[in-house]
């Protein structure tokens, strides 16, 4: 058990019970997923959880690691002592689950489509230079918006940098972190292919498929075929190969991860860089901390797929 991972926990009137005994938790941060998920187990000060708690601060070391939503708070008896755990997504998630009315949103940036719902907290945005128009199609959240808008911009995925910051580039400069050939606990690759396409074919704006079509070389090459045929998708209007390029893409988000895994945590981020041995300043594209008392076990993705080349 440690001390030095906390959790404070508020209420609507700005109360918070902090809870510093921790002998377990899980933080997970990862690129193409909009929100952190962190989930912790503590000794309770207090016997039942309260009704009332909005709000999950997660600190290491005095430095806040995670802000998010209450999800779920369960106390349990066990023996002498009351048993806190404690599950949240950061503030970002409620970009996924929230939809802005369908239509043009014109004269727009970042901070315009962010501020879809003001009453979102906590989540902020960088700067960004303003574009004509976007599309918003029937049903698309604002975190859909996000990314048309984004990969609009720099052609790459949209990410969350620190607790809930939206962020289109990537930050520059990064940090890199040297890791300790000492503190190696393992190093792998993992591929994962379940999610390819192969072929994708939308229709044109009378109905008719193949007008727009886009293969998959890399899909072709490993013998997958995967055609989906789609309508047509007025978030990208604008040029529809484009849009069909996003999402061959995003079915290879994660394909090829080269990943490490060491003794201790650095407070990395993603977008960081990582340096150990011959694997030098690898750009950081997953981030998964687990603690189960003694030392947290870090592991490190860097990945190789539609957006991101193994950089």
């Amino acid at each position: 058990m440690d001390s030095q991972y906390t959790v404070r926990m508020y209420d609507e009137a700005g109360n918070c019970v902090i809870e510093s005994i921790c002998f377990y938790f899980r933080y997970v941060k990862e690129l193409y997923t909009p929100y952190v998920w962190f989930e912790g187990k503590f000794i309770s000060s207090v016997t039942a959880p309260a009704s009332d708690i909005l709000r999950i601060e997660f600190w290491i070391y005095g430095k806040m690691m995670h802000r998010g939503l209450a999800d779920s708070i369960d106390i349990c008896r066990e023996g002498n002592r009351n048993i806190i755990t404690v599950k949240s997504k950061s503030f970002t998630s409620l970009l996924c689950q929230n939809q802005p009315e369908p239509g043009m949103i014109t004269d727009v940036n970042l901070s315009k489509i962010i501020g879809t719902y003001p009453d979102i907290p906590y989540v902020t945005c960088e700067d960004s230079e303003n574009e004509n128009y976007i599309y918003v199609k029937a049903g698309a959240t604002v975190w859909d918006a996000v990314c048309n808008f984004g990969f609009r911009k720099t052609g790459l995925y949209p990410y969350i940098e620190g607790t809930n910051n939206v962020r289109i580039t990537q930050r520059n400069p990064s940090i890199n972190h040297v890791v300790n050939n000492n503190n190696i606990l393992g190093s792998g690759v993992c591929h994962d292919c379940s999610r390819i396409i192969s072929h994708i074919h939308m229709q044109d704006i009378n109905g008719d498929y193949d007008v727009y079509s886009q293969s998959n070389a890399e899909a072709m090459r490993r013998g997958i075929i995967r055609h989906k045929q789609i309508p047509l998708d007025r978030q990208f209007l604008n040029n529809p190969d484009s849009g069909l390029s996003f999402k061959l893409n995003y079915s290879m988000r994660g394909m090829v991860c080269n990943y490490i895994k060491y003794a201790g945590y650095n407070y990395e981020d993603l977008f960081d860089e990582v340096t150990y041995g011959s694997f030098t300043k690898k750009k950081i594209h997953r981030i998964e901390v687990v603690f189960n008392g003694g030392m947290p076990i870090t592991v490190l993705g860097t990945y190789n797929d539609g957006f991101f080349g193994d950089q």
